[in-house]
């Protein structure tokens, strides 16, 4: 089997983040991004937003929410777009007017329409341990 994955590492806090979805996927994915780059500029927008997610907002001043559907407008000055609705026919959608801008898409829970993937990533000091989704492990030699 064939691992075309290419390792990079972003520096979100330069990059513009977009957040569809307002539920506990959502939430997930935000504090992955704020747990690694607390700094980052974030525009969440849902129809509905739980209040874990509001109360974030609080903590981190760089996340800007919009309770409402999304609209194409969204992806106007975004890098980058997480896409966690529970309706894979509205994902492939917003994946596709994404991609008519460029903006580089990670939709939750479905890798065969993504364009990057989110590891999981373990904190010790100043070390992070990371790893991909298992069917795409990536692993490299030490040295």
């Amino acid at each position: 089997m064939s691992n075309s994955l290419y390792p990079v590492f972003l520096k979100l806090e330069t990059l513009s983040l977009l957040i569809i979805g307002g539920g506990k996927v959502a939430l997930e994915k935000l504090e992955s991004v704020l747990g690694n780059s607390p700094e980052t500029s974030i525009k969440l927008v849902a129809r509905e937003i739980i209040p874990e997610i509001r109360e974030l907002q609080n903590q981190f001043p760089d996340i800007k929410l919009y309770e409402r559907a999304y609209h194409d407008h969204d992806f106007n000055d975004i890098d980058l777009a997480i896409i966690a609705v529970n309706d894979i026919e509205l994902a492939t959608e917003i994946r596709t007017k994404a991609q008519q801008r460029n903006v580089l898409v990670n939709i939750a829970d479905k890798p065969d329409l993504c364009d990057f993937y989110l590891g999981s990533v373990v904190k010790k000091e100043a070390l992070k341990l990371l790893s991909l989704p298992t069917e795409n492990l990536l692993l490299l030699p030490n040295g």
